[in-house]
């Protein structure tokens, strides 16, 4: 059992257009990063990881970040092509990508198409646009709708949007009217996430000189309600604590992961799971790259 090769592959994409204020992550704001060094550092321990433990069929794929589609087409289409050189991917392959509306005009989304991805998970977190800057995002109202109508335009079908409860100066009406808007776009999956004040965010920071309007606790736990309810009203199952999904759209990738199952972790700080081992890779985008180059990036295995 312990030398089966995983059937899941996760790979880590650590660059964004900026960072956002709660997000702790391992990322890193995209201005003045060695990008193309980065993906054939990537290309490099891919081919190390095949060697090490040779891929038999990859049934899903889950490229996060980050924000994995601020790669330009150009790198985007590489970048895809190394994975499917390195990895024999099934068939009926779930092959996801995380993304941040604004950051998928026409051309990246046909690379990503070409490139195999059939599942896009974008981060909205709310419809309201003055909660999106209270937070920190870059993207408003509008680059959701667009991105929507592009990547449906490109031939996606399979989309997840992502959306935040209890943020700072959220009311439970405000979450109600986003979450019916997020329901109007009619799509198969919606991951709802409570807001976590993490350390070394700014968030925490705000939070301990006492200057992060949360709301109470009582609202909080109504918003949550408030999400089952509508979700199971609109006809969606909730299978995971946060995630809800029309019939035959959960996400595969993710069931790897509550089923204890192995899988490969690759990139900036990626965990991965296989032979009964656990291993985080070393964090620091220039660490890495200079690790990669020569050695499976581990920071620890155990």
């Amino acid at each position: 059992m312990l030398n089966i090769a995983p059937s899941a592959l996760y790979i880590h994409i650590p660059f964004c257009t900026n960072k956002c204020f709660y997000c702790d992550f391992n990322s890193y704001v995209l201005k003045g990063q060695p990008v193309d060094d980065y993906l054939t550092a990537l290309e490099h321990e891919m081919e190390l990881t095949a060697a090490a433990l040779p891929p038999q069929e990859i049934r899903t794929v889950f490229v996060g970040g980050g924000t994995p589609t601020v790669l330009n087409p150009v790198q985007m289409e590489r970048f895809l092509s190394s994975v499917k050189r390195h990895f024999p991917l099934y068939g009926d392959l779930e092959f996801t990508m995380e993304a941040n509306p604004g950051t998928t005009d026409p051309d990246k989304l046909a690379a990503m198409r070409a490139g195999g991805v059939n599942r896009i998970s974008f981060g909205v977190q709310s419809f309201d646009n003055g909660l999106l800057e209270w937070i920190g995002r870059i993207h408003n109202v509008d680059d959701v709708y667009r991105s929507i109508e592009n990547a449906r335009a490109a031939g996606f079908d399979n989309l997840s949007i992502d959306l935040m409860f209890g943020l700072p100066g959220q009311t439970v009406q405000l979450l109600s009217e986003s979450v019916d808007r997020a329901l109007a776009l009619e799509l198969p999956h919606y991951s709802l996430y409570g807001l976590k004040v993490e350390e070394n965010t700014l968030f925490h920071a705000m939070y301990e000189r006492n200057e992060l309007p949360l709301p109470p606790e009582d609202d909080e736990l109504a918003m949550y309600m408030l999400l089952i309810e509508k979700l199971k009203g609109a006809g969606f199952h909730h299978y995971e604590i946060s995630n809800f999904a029309k019939p035959g759209f959960e996400s595969r990738h993710n069931t790897t992961y509550w089923r204890n199952e192995p899988y490969y972790g690759l990139g900036a700080g990626a965990h991965g799971y296989a032979r009964g081992e656990r291993h985080m890779n070393i964090k620091g985008v220039q660490p890495y790259i200079d690790a990669a180059g020569v050695r499976l990036p581990r920071l620890e295995t155990n």
